[in-house]
Parts: structure tokens; C-alpha cells; sequence
């Protein structure tokens, strides 16, 4: 049966292999951080888009639905709750964007 090496402090692959272990905990806790706070954005902005579309009386297909919910575009959510302002139709909200439209950053 083989023993796991165990790293311990004091000894220089020890020392060496904790700061690994610990540099790589701080960076993955970060990353994660930061995709966790973009998602956190997105479904935000979806619930906000969703909300405007509803009180507008724009009707809300599951498909326009899913639409909204599974975009990971925070610009274009921008755009699409820009639109849906002064929307009459969700043709209007999910119109390809143009040159002429201002997609937030």
C-alpha cells in the first residue's frame, strides 16, 4: 500500500508544495468569484428584463422566455431592456442589432 505524500512546513519541497496548493486555492477562489458575480449580473438583468416585458403587456412565449434567461450577453440584455421601453412587439426587443443601435458596455 502506498503513503500520500503529505507536504510539510519546514522542509523545502514541503514549503514549496503548500505555496503551490495555496496560490492555486487563491486564484480558483477568484475566478470563481468573478463567474459567480457575472452570473449573478445576467440572471438579474434577465429577471429586470423579464418584469418590463410583462408590465409592458408584451407577450411572453416560452421561447422568448428561454431566450432571455439563457443569454449570456450582458450588452445585449442591456439593448434588449433598451428596446423593450418603448416596444410594442418582441419582434422589436430581439431585432438583430445595427449600426444604428447603442449596445451599452
Amino acid at each position: 500500500m502506498e503513503t500520500p505524500f503529505t507536504p510539510r512546513r519546514g522542509t523545502i519541497v514541503g514549503d514549496a508544495r503548500l505555496a503551490g496548493l495555496e496560490e492555486g486555492f487563491k486564484e480558483g477562489f477568484k475566478e470563481g468569484f468573478k463567474e459567480g458575480f457575472k452570473e449573478g449580473r445576467l440572471a438579474g438583468k434577465a429577471e429586470q428584463l423579464l418584469r418590463l416585458m410583462e408590465r409592458r403587456g408584451l407577450p411572453l412565449t416560452q421561447e422568448a422566455r428561454q431566450r432571455v434567461t439563457t443569454c449570456a450577453d450582458l450588452p445585449l440584455l442591456d439593448l434588449w431592456f433598451d428596446r423593450a421601453i418603448d416596444a410594442t412587439s418582441l419582434d422589436e426587443v430581439f431585432a438583430t442589432p445595427t449600426s444604428m443601435d447603442r449596445v451599452p458596455h
